[in-house]
């Protein structure tokens, strides 16, 4: 027993000493005057690189929405599992696979709650060796709200490459 758990205790050291932890986000404010909304998000993300290729992490955020009189707020959640497939120089391609759940309240309604499962593809700037920028260019996979929560976009399956699914964020590597 004592020799299984001494490989085991050698295997994750040797996993974990090229790891490296990684915090960063995205934030975001919009007001639209004409139709009478508001959008806030603070979405900060951890994460951990296994490996050069790969890495996990996840967003834990908050929402708020105003349109016209309602108002709505939302926590968000979503892990996802990083796969870098290019490399080159401060340029990282990569796709995120993973899966989003958002649970939030319309003032004098029920809870509604939404899930999204699917991949992100998405580009690294490596500015320096410890802050990237980092964007994500669309959806592909399932996404599924209760009515009223339309916090992933349209319900359903597909590819999404418009401008509803570009984000962009900045990353800390410790």
């Amino acid at each position: 027993m004592k020799k299984i758990l001494l490989v085991v205790v050698i295997a994750v050291m040797s996993l974990t000493a090229s790891a490296q932890i990684y915090v960063g986000g995205e934030i975001g404010a919009w007001r639209n005057y004409n139709a009478n909304t508001t959008n806030v998000s603070i979405l900060p993300e951890i994460g951990y690189t296994l490996s050069d290729n790969l890495a996990i992490g996840t967003v834990i955020g908050w929402q708020y929405q105003y349109n016209n009189g309602v108002k709505w707020n939302a926590l968000e959640v979503a892990p996802y599992l990083r796969y870098t497939f290019l490399k080159a120089d401060k340029v990282n391609v990569f796709v995120d696979g993973g899966f989003g759940f958002h649970t939030g309240k319309i003032k004098g309604f029920d809870a509604a709650n939404a899930w999204s499962v699917g991949l992100k593809p998405g580009v690294a700037v490596n500015l320096t060796d410890k802050l990237s920028f980092v964007t994500h260019v669309g959806f592909l996979g399932w996404r599924k709200s209760d009515a009223g929560a339309q916090a992933f976009g349209r319900d359903g399956f597909g590819l999404s490459l418009d401008g509803n699914n570009l984000t962009f964020g900045v990353y800390y590597n410790f």
